[in-house]
């Protein structure tokens, strides 16, 4: 038996199709003529044989094939109803699996704007405490600014200080004293810039209006900083840049010319830049995910440990390489005055005219330089609260999609189910039909043999007890059993 799918609950009903075609009708109609003028020119037929009440052993023939037809139909109906009844039933399944379907992804729906909530609430605290850490700021610069223009006009009277609490904003602005004009280049900042109120409901805010500082997030960015991509490729870019100067700080330990030489040098060459690369990312990486619940608090100190140890291995290993870029040959004693002009025992260093420390911090500060990107990649990742804020809506927008297709196929199945009765009847009545259509047409083929015996008939005798024959409804006698409703 074939299972439905889902598109099936949606497809229209089966045309309908005639048993036979028009051809091969008009081919049956008139093999049936044919036989009935051969049978009237044999002589098979008289007067006697089509008044009596005995069948036409034709006719008989024509019975029997039409009935076989029958079975045949009614066959077909029977397997249909069953398939159809297992489509029912299968769309009643459906429909209910997809209604719990879709009330488990209200469910994650609901856990997700919980979610979002959540994060969003905790992302309001981080903004409320920058707010307190930017109005801190601008009282310490305004403290320090208060007393340089004292030390600068000692005759300047001292503001009124501001009035606090929910009648700051009635309160009288204090009136500047008396002095000196100050200079154009320098800003007062007596007092921090007040904020603009917000509409806000509930205690929470109007405390926050009450101390002036930011009291929301201000929402999410349409991308973060750094997609993974870009952080991925830039690293293997940095590792692109450190191999080849570990391979060349590697190859006096196993030389140079030989296959095994410079395998065990670009092993050690690879697995150095890989570390050097990966530890400075992970440790940026932990001390950015410190703010997430469940974080270990301390974990900045092994993280720091191993920055350190990143550092005084990049140092090693650039000096390495800078001892290996100065080495040159040493100077043989001879005549004083009479060096010879064609050695060439000198350095590389020497012969650009670099200083040996020059070097030496070129390579340190080239690995340093490489491995902080890769520490700063670690720290560009975006804060874990916003994190988890951009994947509980991009999670809540894909529930969303996915709640719209549970819905829109629970009523297709519904839909489907709810219409059983109809397509039940629209499917007998079609079996109906194609059964009246096979009558009809055997019908025909015995009253074509009767056209045909009345019109090659010689004996007038024949055609007439053929034309009283047929005159009778219907030649053929009834199907013995009928199509179960």
């Amino acid at each position: 038996m074939r299972s439905p799918r889902a598109a099936d609950f949606a497809r229209p009903p089966a045309d309908d199709r005639p048993l036979l075609s028009d051809r091969s009708e008009r081919r049956f109609l008139e093999s049936s003529r044919r036989r009935g003028r051969k049978a009237a020119k044999s002589g098979a037929l008289d007067s006697l044989v089509l008044q009596s009440d005995d069948r036409i052993p034709y006719l008989s023939e024509l019975a029997s094939v039409r009935d076989r037809v029958i079975r045949k139909i009614e066959g077909q109906a029977l397997r249909a109803e069953e398939e159809a009844a297992y489509d029912d039933a299968y769309a009643g399944t459906e429909a209910e699996r997809l209604r719990q379907e879709t009330l488990l992804i209200d469910r994650r729906l609901s856990d997700a704007q919980e979610q979002i909530d959540t994060t969003r609430g905790q992302l309001d605290v981080l903004a409320l405490r920058a707010g307190r850490w930017l109005r801190f700021r601008d009282s310490i610069r305004a403290r320090l600014e208060e007393r340089w223009m004292r030390s600068r006009f000692p005759d300047l009277s001292p503001p009124e200080p501001a009035p606090r609490g929910a009648d700051a904003g009635q309160g009288q602005r204090a009136q500047p004293g008396p002095g000196p004009v100050p200079d154009g280049d320098w800003v007062t900042l007596s007092a921090p810039a007040p904020v603009p109120p917000r509409p806000a409901d509930g205690a929470e805010a109007g405390a926050a209006d009450e101390i002036g500082m930011a009291r929301a997030w201000e929402g999410l960015h349409k991308r973060p900083g750094i997609p993974p991509w870009m952080t991925w490729g830039l690293l293997g870019a940095i590792l692109a840049v450190e191999i080849p100067i570990y391979w060349v700080a590697f190859q006096p330990f196993h030389g140079v010319g030989q296959v095994g030489a410079d395998l065990m040098s670009g092993t050690l060459a690879v697995s150095a830049a890989v570390v050097m690369v990966v530890l400075p990312h992970l440790a940026g990486h932990v001390l950015r995910r410190r703010p997430e619940t469940g974080s270990v608090r301390h974990a900045w100190f092994p993280a720091l440990t191993l920055l350190g140890a990143w550092g005084g291995l990049a140092c090693v290993l650039g000096t390495l390489r800078a001892k290996f870029v100065t080495q040159g040959g040493e100077a043989e004693e001879g005549v004083p005055g009479f060096a010879d002009p064609t050695r060439t025992d000198s350095s590389l260093v020497d012969r650009l005219d670099l200083a040996p420390h020059t070097v030496l911090w070129l390579f340190c500060g080239l690995l340093l330089l490489s491995g902080g990107i890769g520490f700063l990649l670690g720290l560009c990742r975006e804060h874990p609260h916003l994190n988890a804020y951009r994947t509980a809506v991009e999670r809540r927008l894909e529930l969303r999609g996915l709640r719209e297709r549970s819905i829109a196929a629970t009523d297709r199945a519904r839909a489907w189910f709810d219409s059983a009765e109809t397509r039940r009847a629209e499917r007998q009545r079609r079996t109906e039909q194609h059964v009246l259509a096979v009558r009809d047409l055997y019908e025909s083929g015995a009253y074509s043999y009767l056209d045909g015996v009345s019109m090659a008939a010689a004996d007038p005798a024949v055609t007439e007890a053929a034309m009283r024959l047929s005159a009778k409804w219907p030649l053929l006698p009834a199907t013995t059993r009928e199509i179960p409703r």
